[in-house]
């Protein structure tokens, strides 16, 4: 019998005291990782300047706040307002558009959308962190926009690996929420990332340091997608209990629908599709889950009364089931794009 996750606001549980480390483990690696590489930020020399094109982008990006004041470091940078972020980061898109190397302007330019799209959805000290990263990523980007085709070279594969791997590694940040002590171990890698890149080590930086973090993350990402499943187990079990008097967790179709239709851990509601009929939905509110189409909802009846519905981004599903007592379970399945 599979095991029934969720949560509810009438339930809640308590999240864990902020200073706790979530796993021994996942820390000891991301501490094993910035120390087994042996790179020191300060023995990496920053990217060369080039003499050329970049030049003009780059002193627009950094230009003063204000009439006559210094050049913008990364202090300034990091408590900039969301308006002005996003002005720096189209006028950045701006120049290296006008980059005549097609190619690798828009690997560029893309992980600055990426960064422009990220940066809202985190905390404020992740965004932080990420800021940081990205502002001492720039000069290496506008480099890679104007110069890294020049003298009739090929563009470097390895560098649009280094990116998209970093992209992928901020995304699985995103995603989770980490005791400070993690978060401190983590963003070091993540400088060690960014200096190596900007040194233009490619390979060094996605096979030390970048694969090796993505793979400490995906792994932590999945043990902590099961403690949180598991830890709102007995919450759900105890909602259903009171809403439909059930012993165990389980749903009767269609008898015991319109005794879900308030807001809870399990929610039913209709909506009316596109064509004007009405649509039953299944909702699951799952906290600290950040992909709620990695769940998929188990619904076991009688006989060959058995189905699997994956939630969509939004947690709900179409609910079309025959009549008939389900138990219902949650299980955490990754799509095989992010498994």
């Amino acid at each position: 019998m599979p095991r029934i996750h969720s949560v509810s606001r009438r339930l809640a549980i308590p999240d864990p005291p902020r200073q706790e480390t979530f796993d021994s483990e996942f820390l000891s690696e991301l501490e094993g990782l910035v120390t087994g590489s042996g790179i020191k930020v300060s023995e990496v020399a920053q990217a060369g300047e080039a003499a050329r094109d970049y030049r003009e982008t780059l002193a627009a990006f950094l230009a003063p706040l204000r009439a006559g004041g210094p050049a913008l470091n990364e202090a300034g940078f990091l408590d900039l307002p969301a308006g002005s972020l996003g002005e720096r980061c189209d006028g950045l898109i701006e120049y290296c558009r006008r980059s005549p190397r097609r190619d690798a302007a828009q690997a560029a330019e893309s992980f600055v959308v990426f960064f422009q799209a990220l940066v809202p959805t985190l905390g404020p000290e992740p965004a932080r962190e990420v800021k940081a990263t990205f502002f001492r990523l720039v000069p290496t980007l506008v480099q890679m926009a104007w110069e890294e085709a020049a003298e009739g070279s090929e563009p470097r594969g390895e560098s649009r690996e280094a990116l998209a791997l970093l992209e992928t590694i901020l995304l699985e940040v995103s995603s989770v929420r980490l005791a400070p002590v993690e978060s401190g171990q983590l963003f070091k890698a993540l400088d060690q990332l960014a200096t190596l890149i900007a040194a233009g080590e490619w390979t060094l930086a996605r096979d030390v340091v970048a694969a090796p973090l993505l793979q400490i993350l995906r792994k932590n990402r999945v043990a902590r997608s099961l403690f949180r499943l598991m830890e709102v187990e007995m919450a759900l079990q105890a909602y259903l209990r009171e809403r439909l008097g059930h012993a165990t967790p389980q749903i009767r179709i269609p008898e015991d629908l319109a005794g879900l239709s308030d807001f809870g851990p399990l929610r039913v509601f209709e909506e009316d599709t596109p064509e004007g009929a009405r649509q039953v939905f299944l909702q699951v509110q799952l906290p600290d889950i950040p992909i709620l189409s990695d769940i998929v909802v188990h619904l076991s009846g009688e006989g060959p009364n058995d189905f699997r519905l994956r939630l969509d981004g939004l947690g709900s599903v179409p609910l079309e089931l025959p009549a008939g007592l389900y138990q219902i379970g949650l299980l955490y399945e990754p799509e095989a794009s992010r498994a």
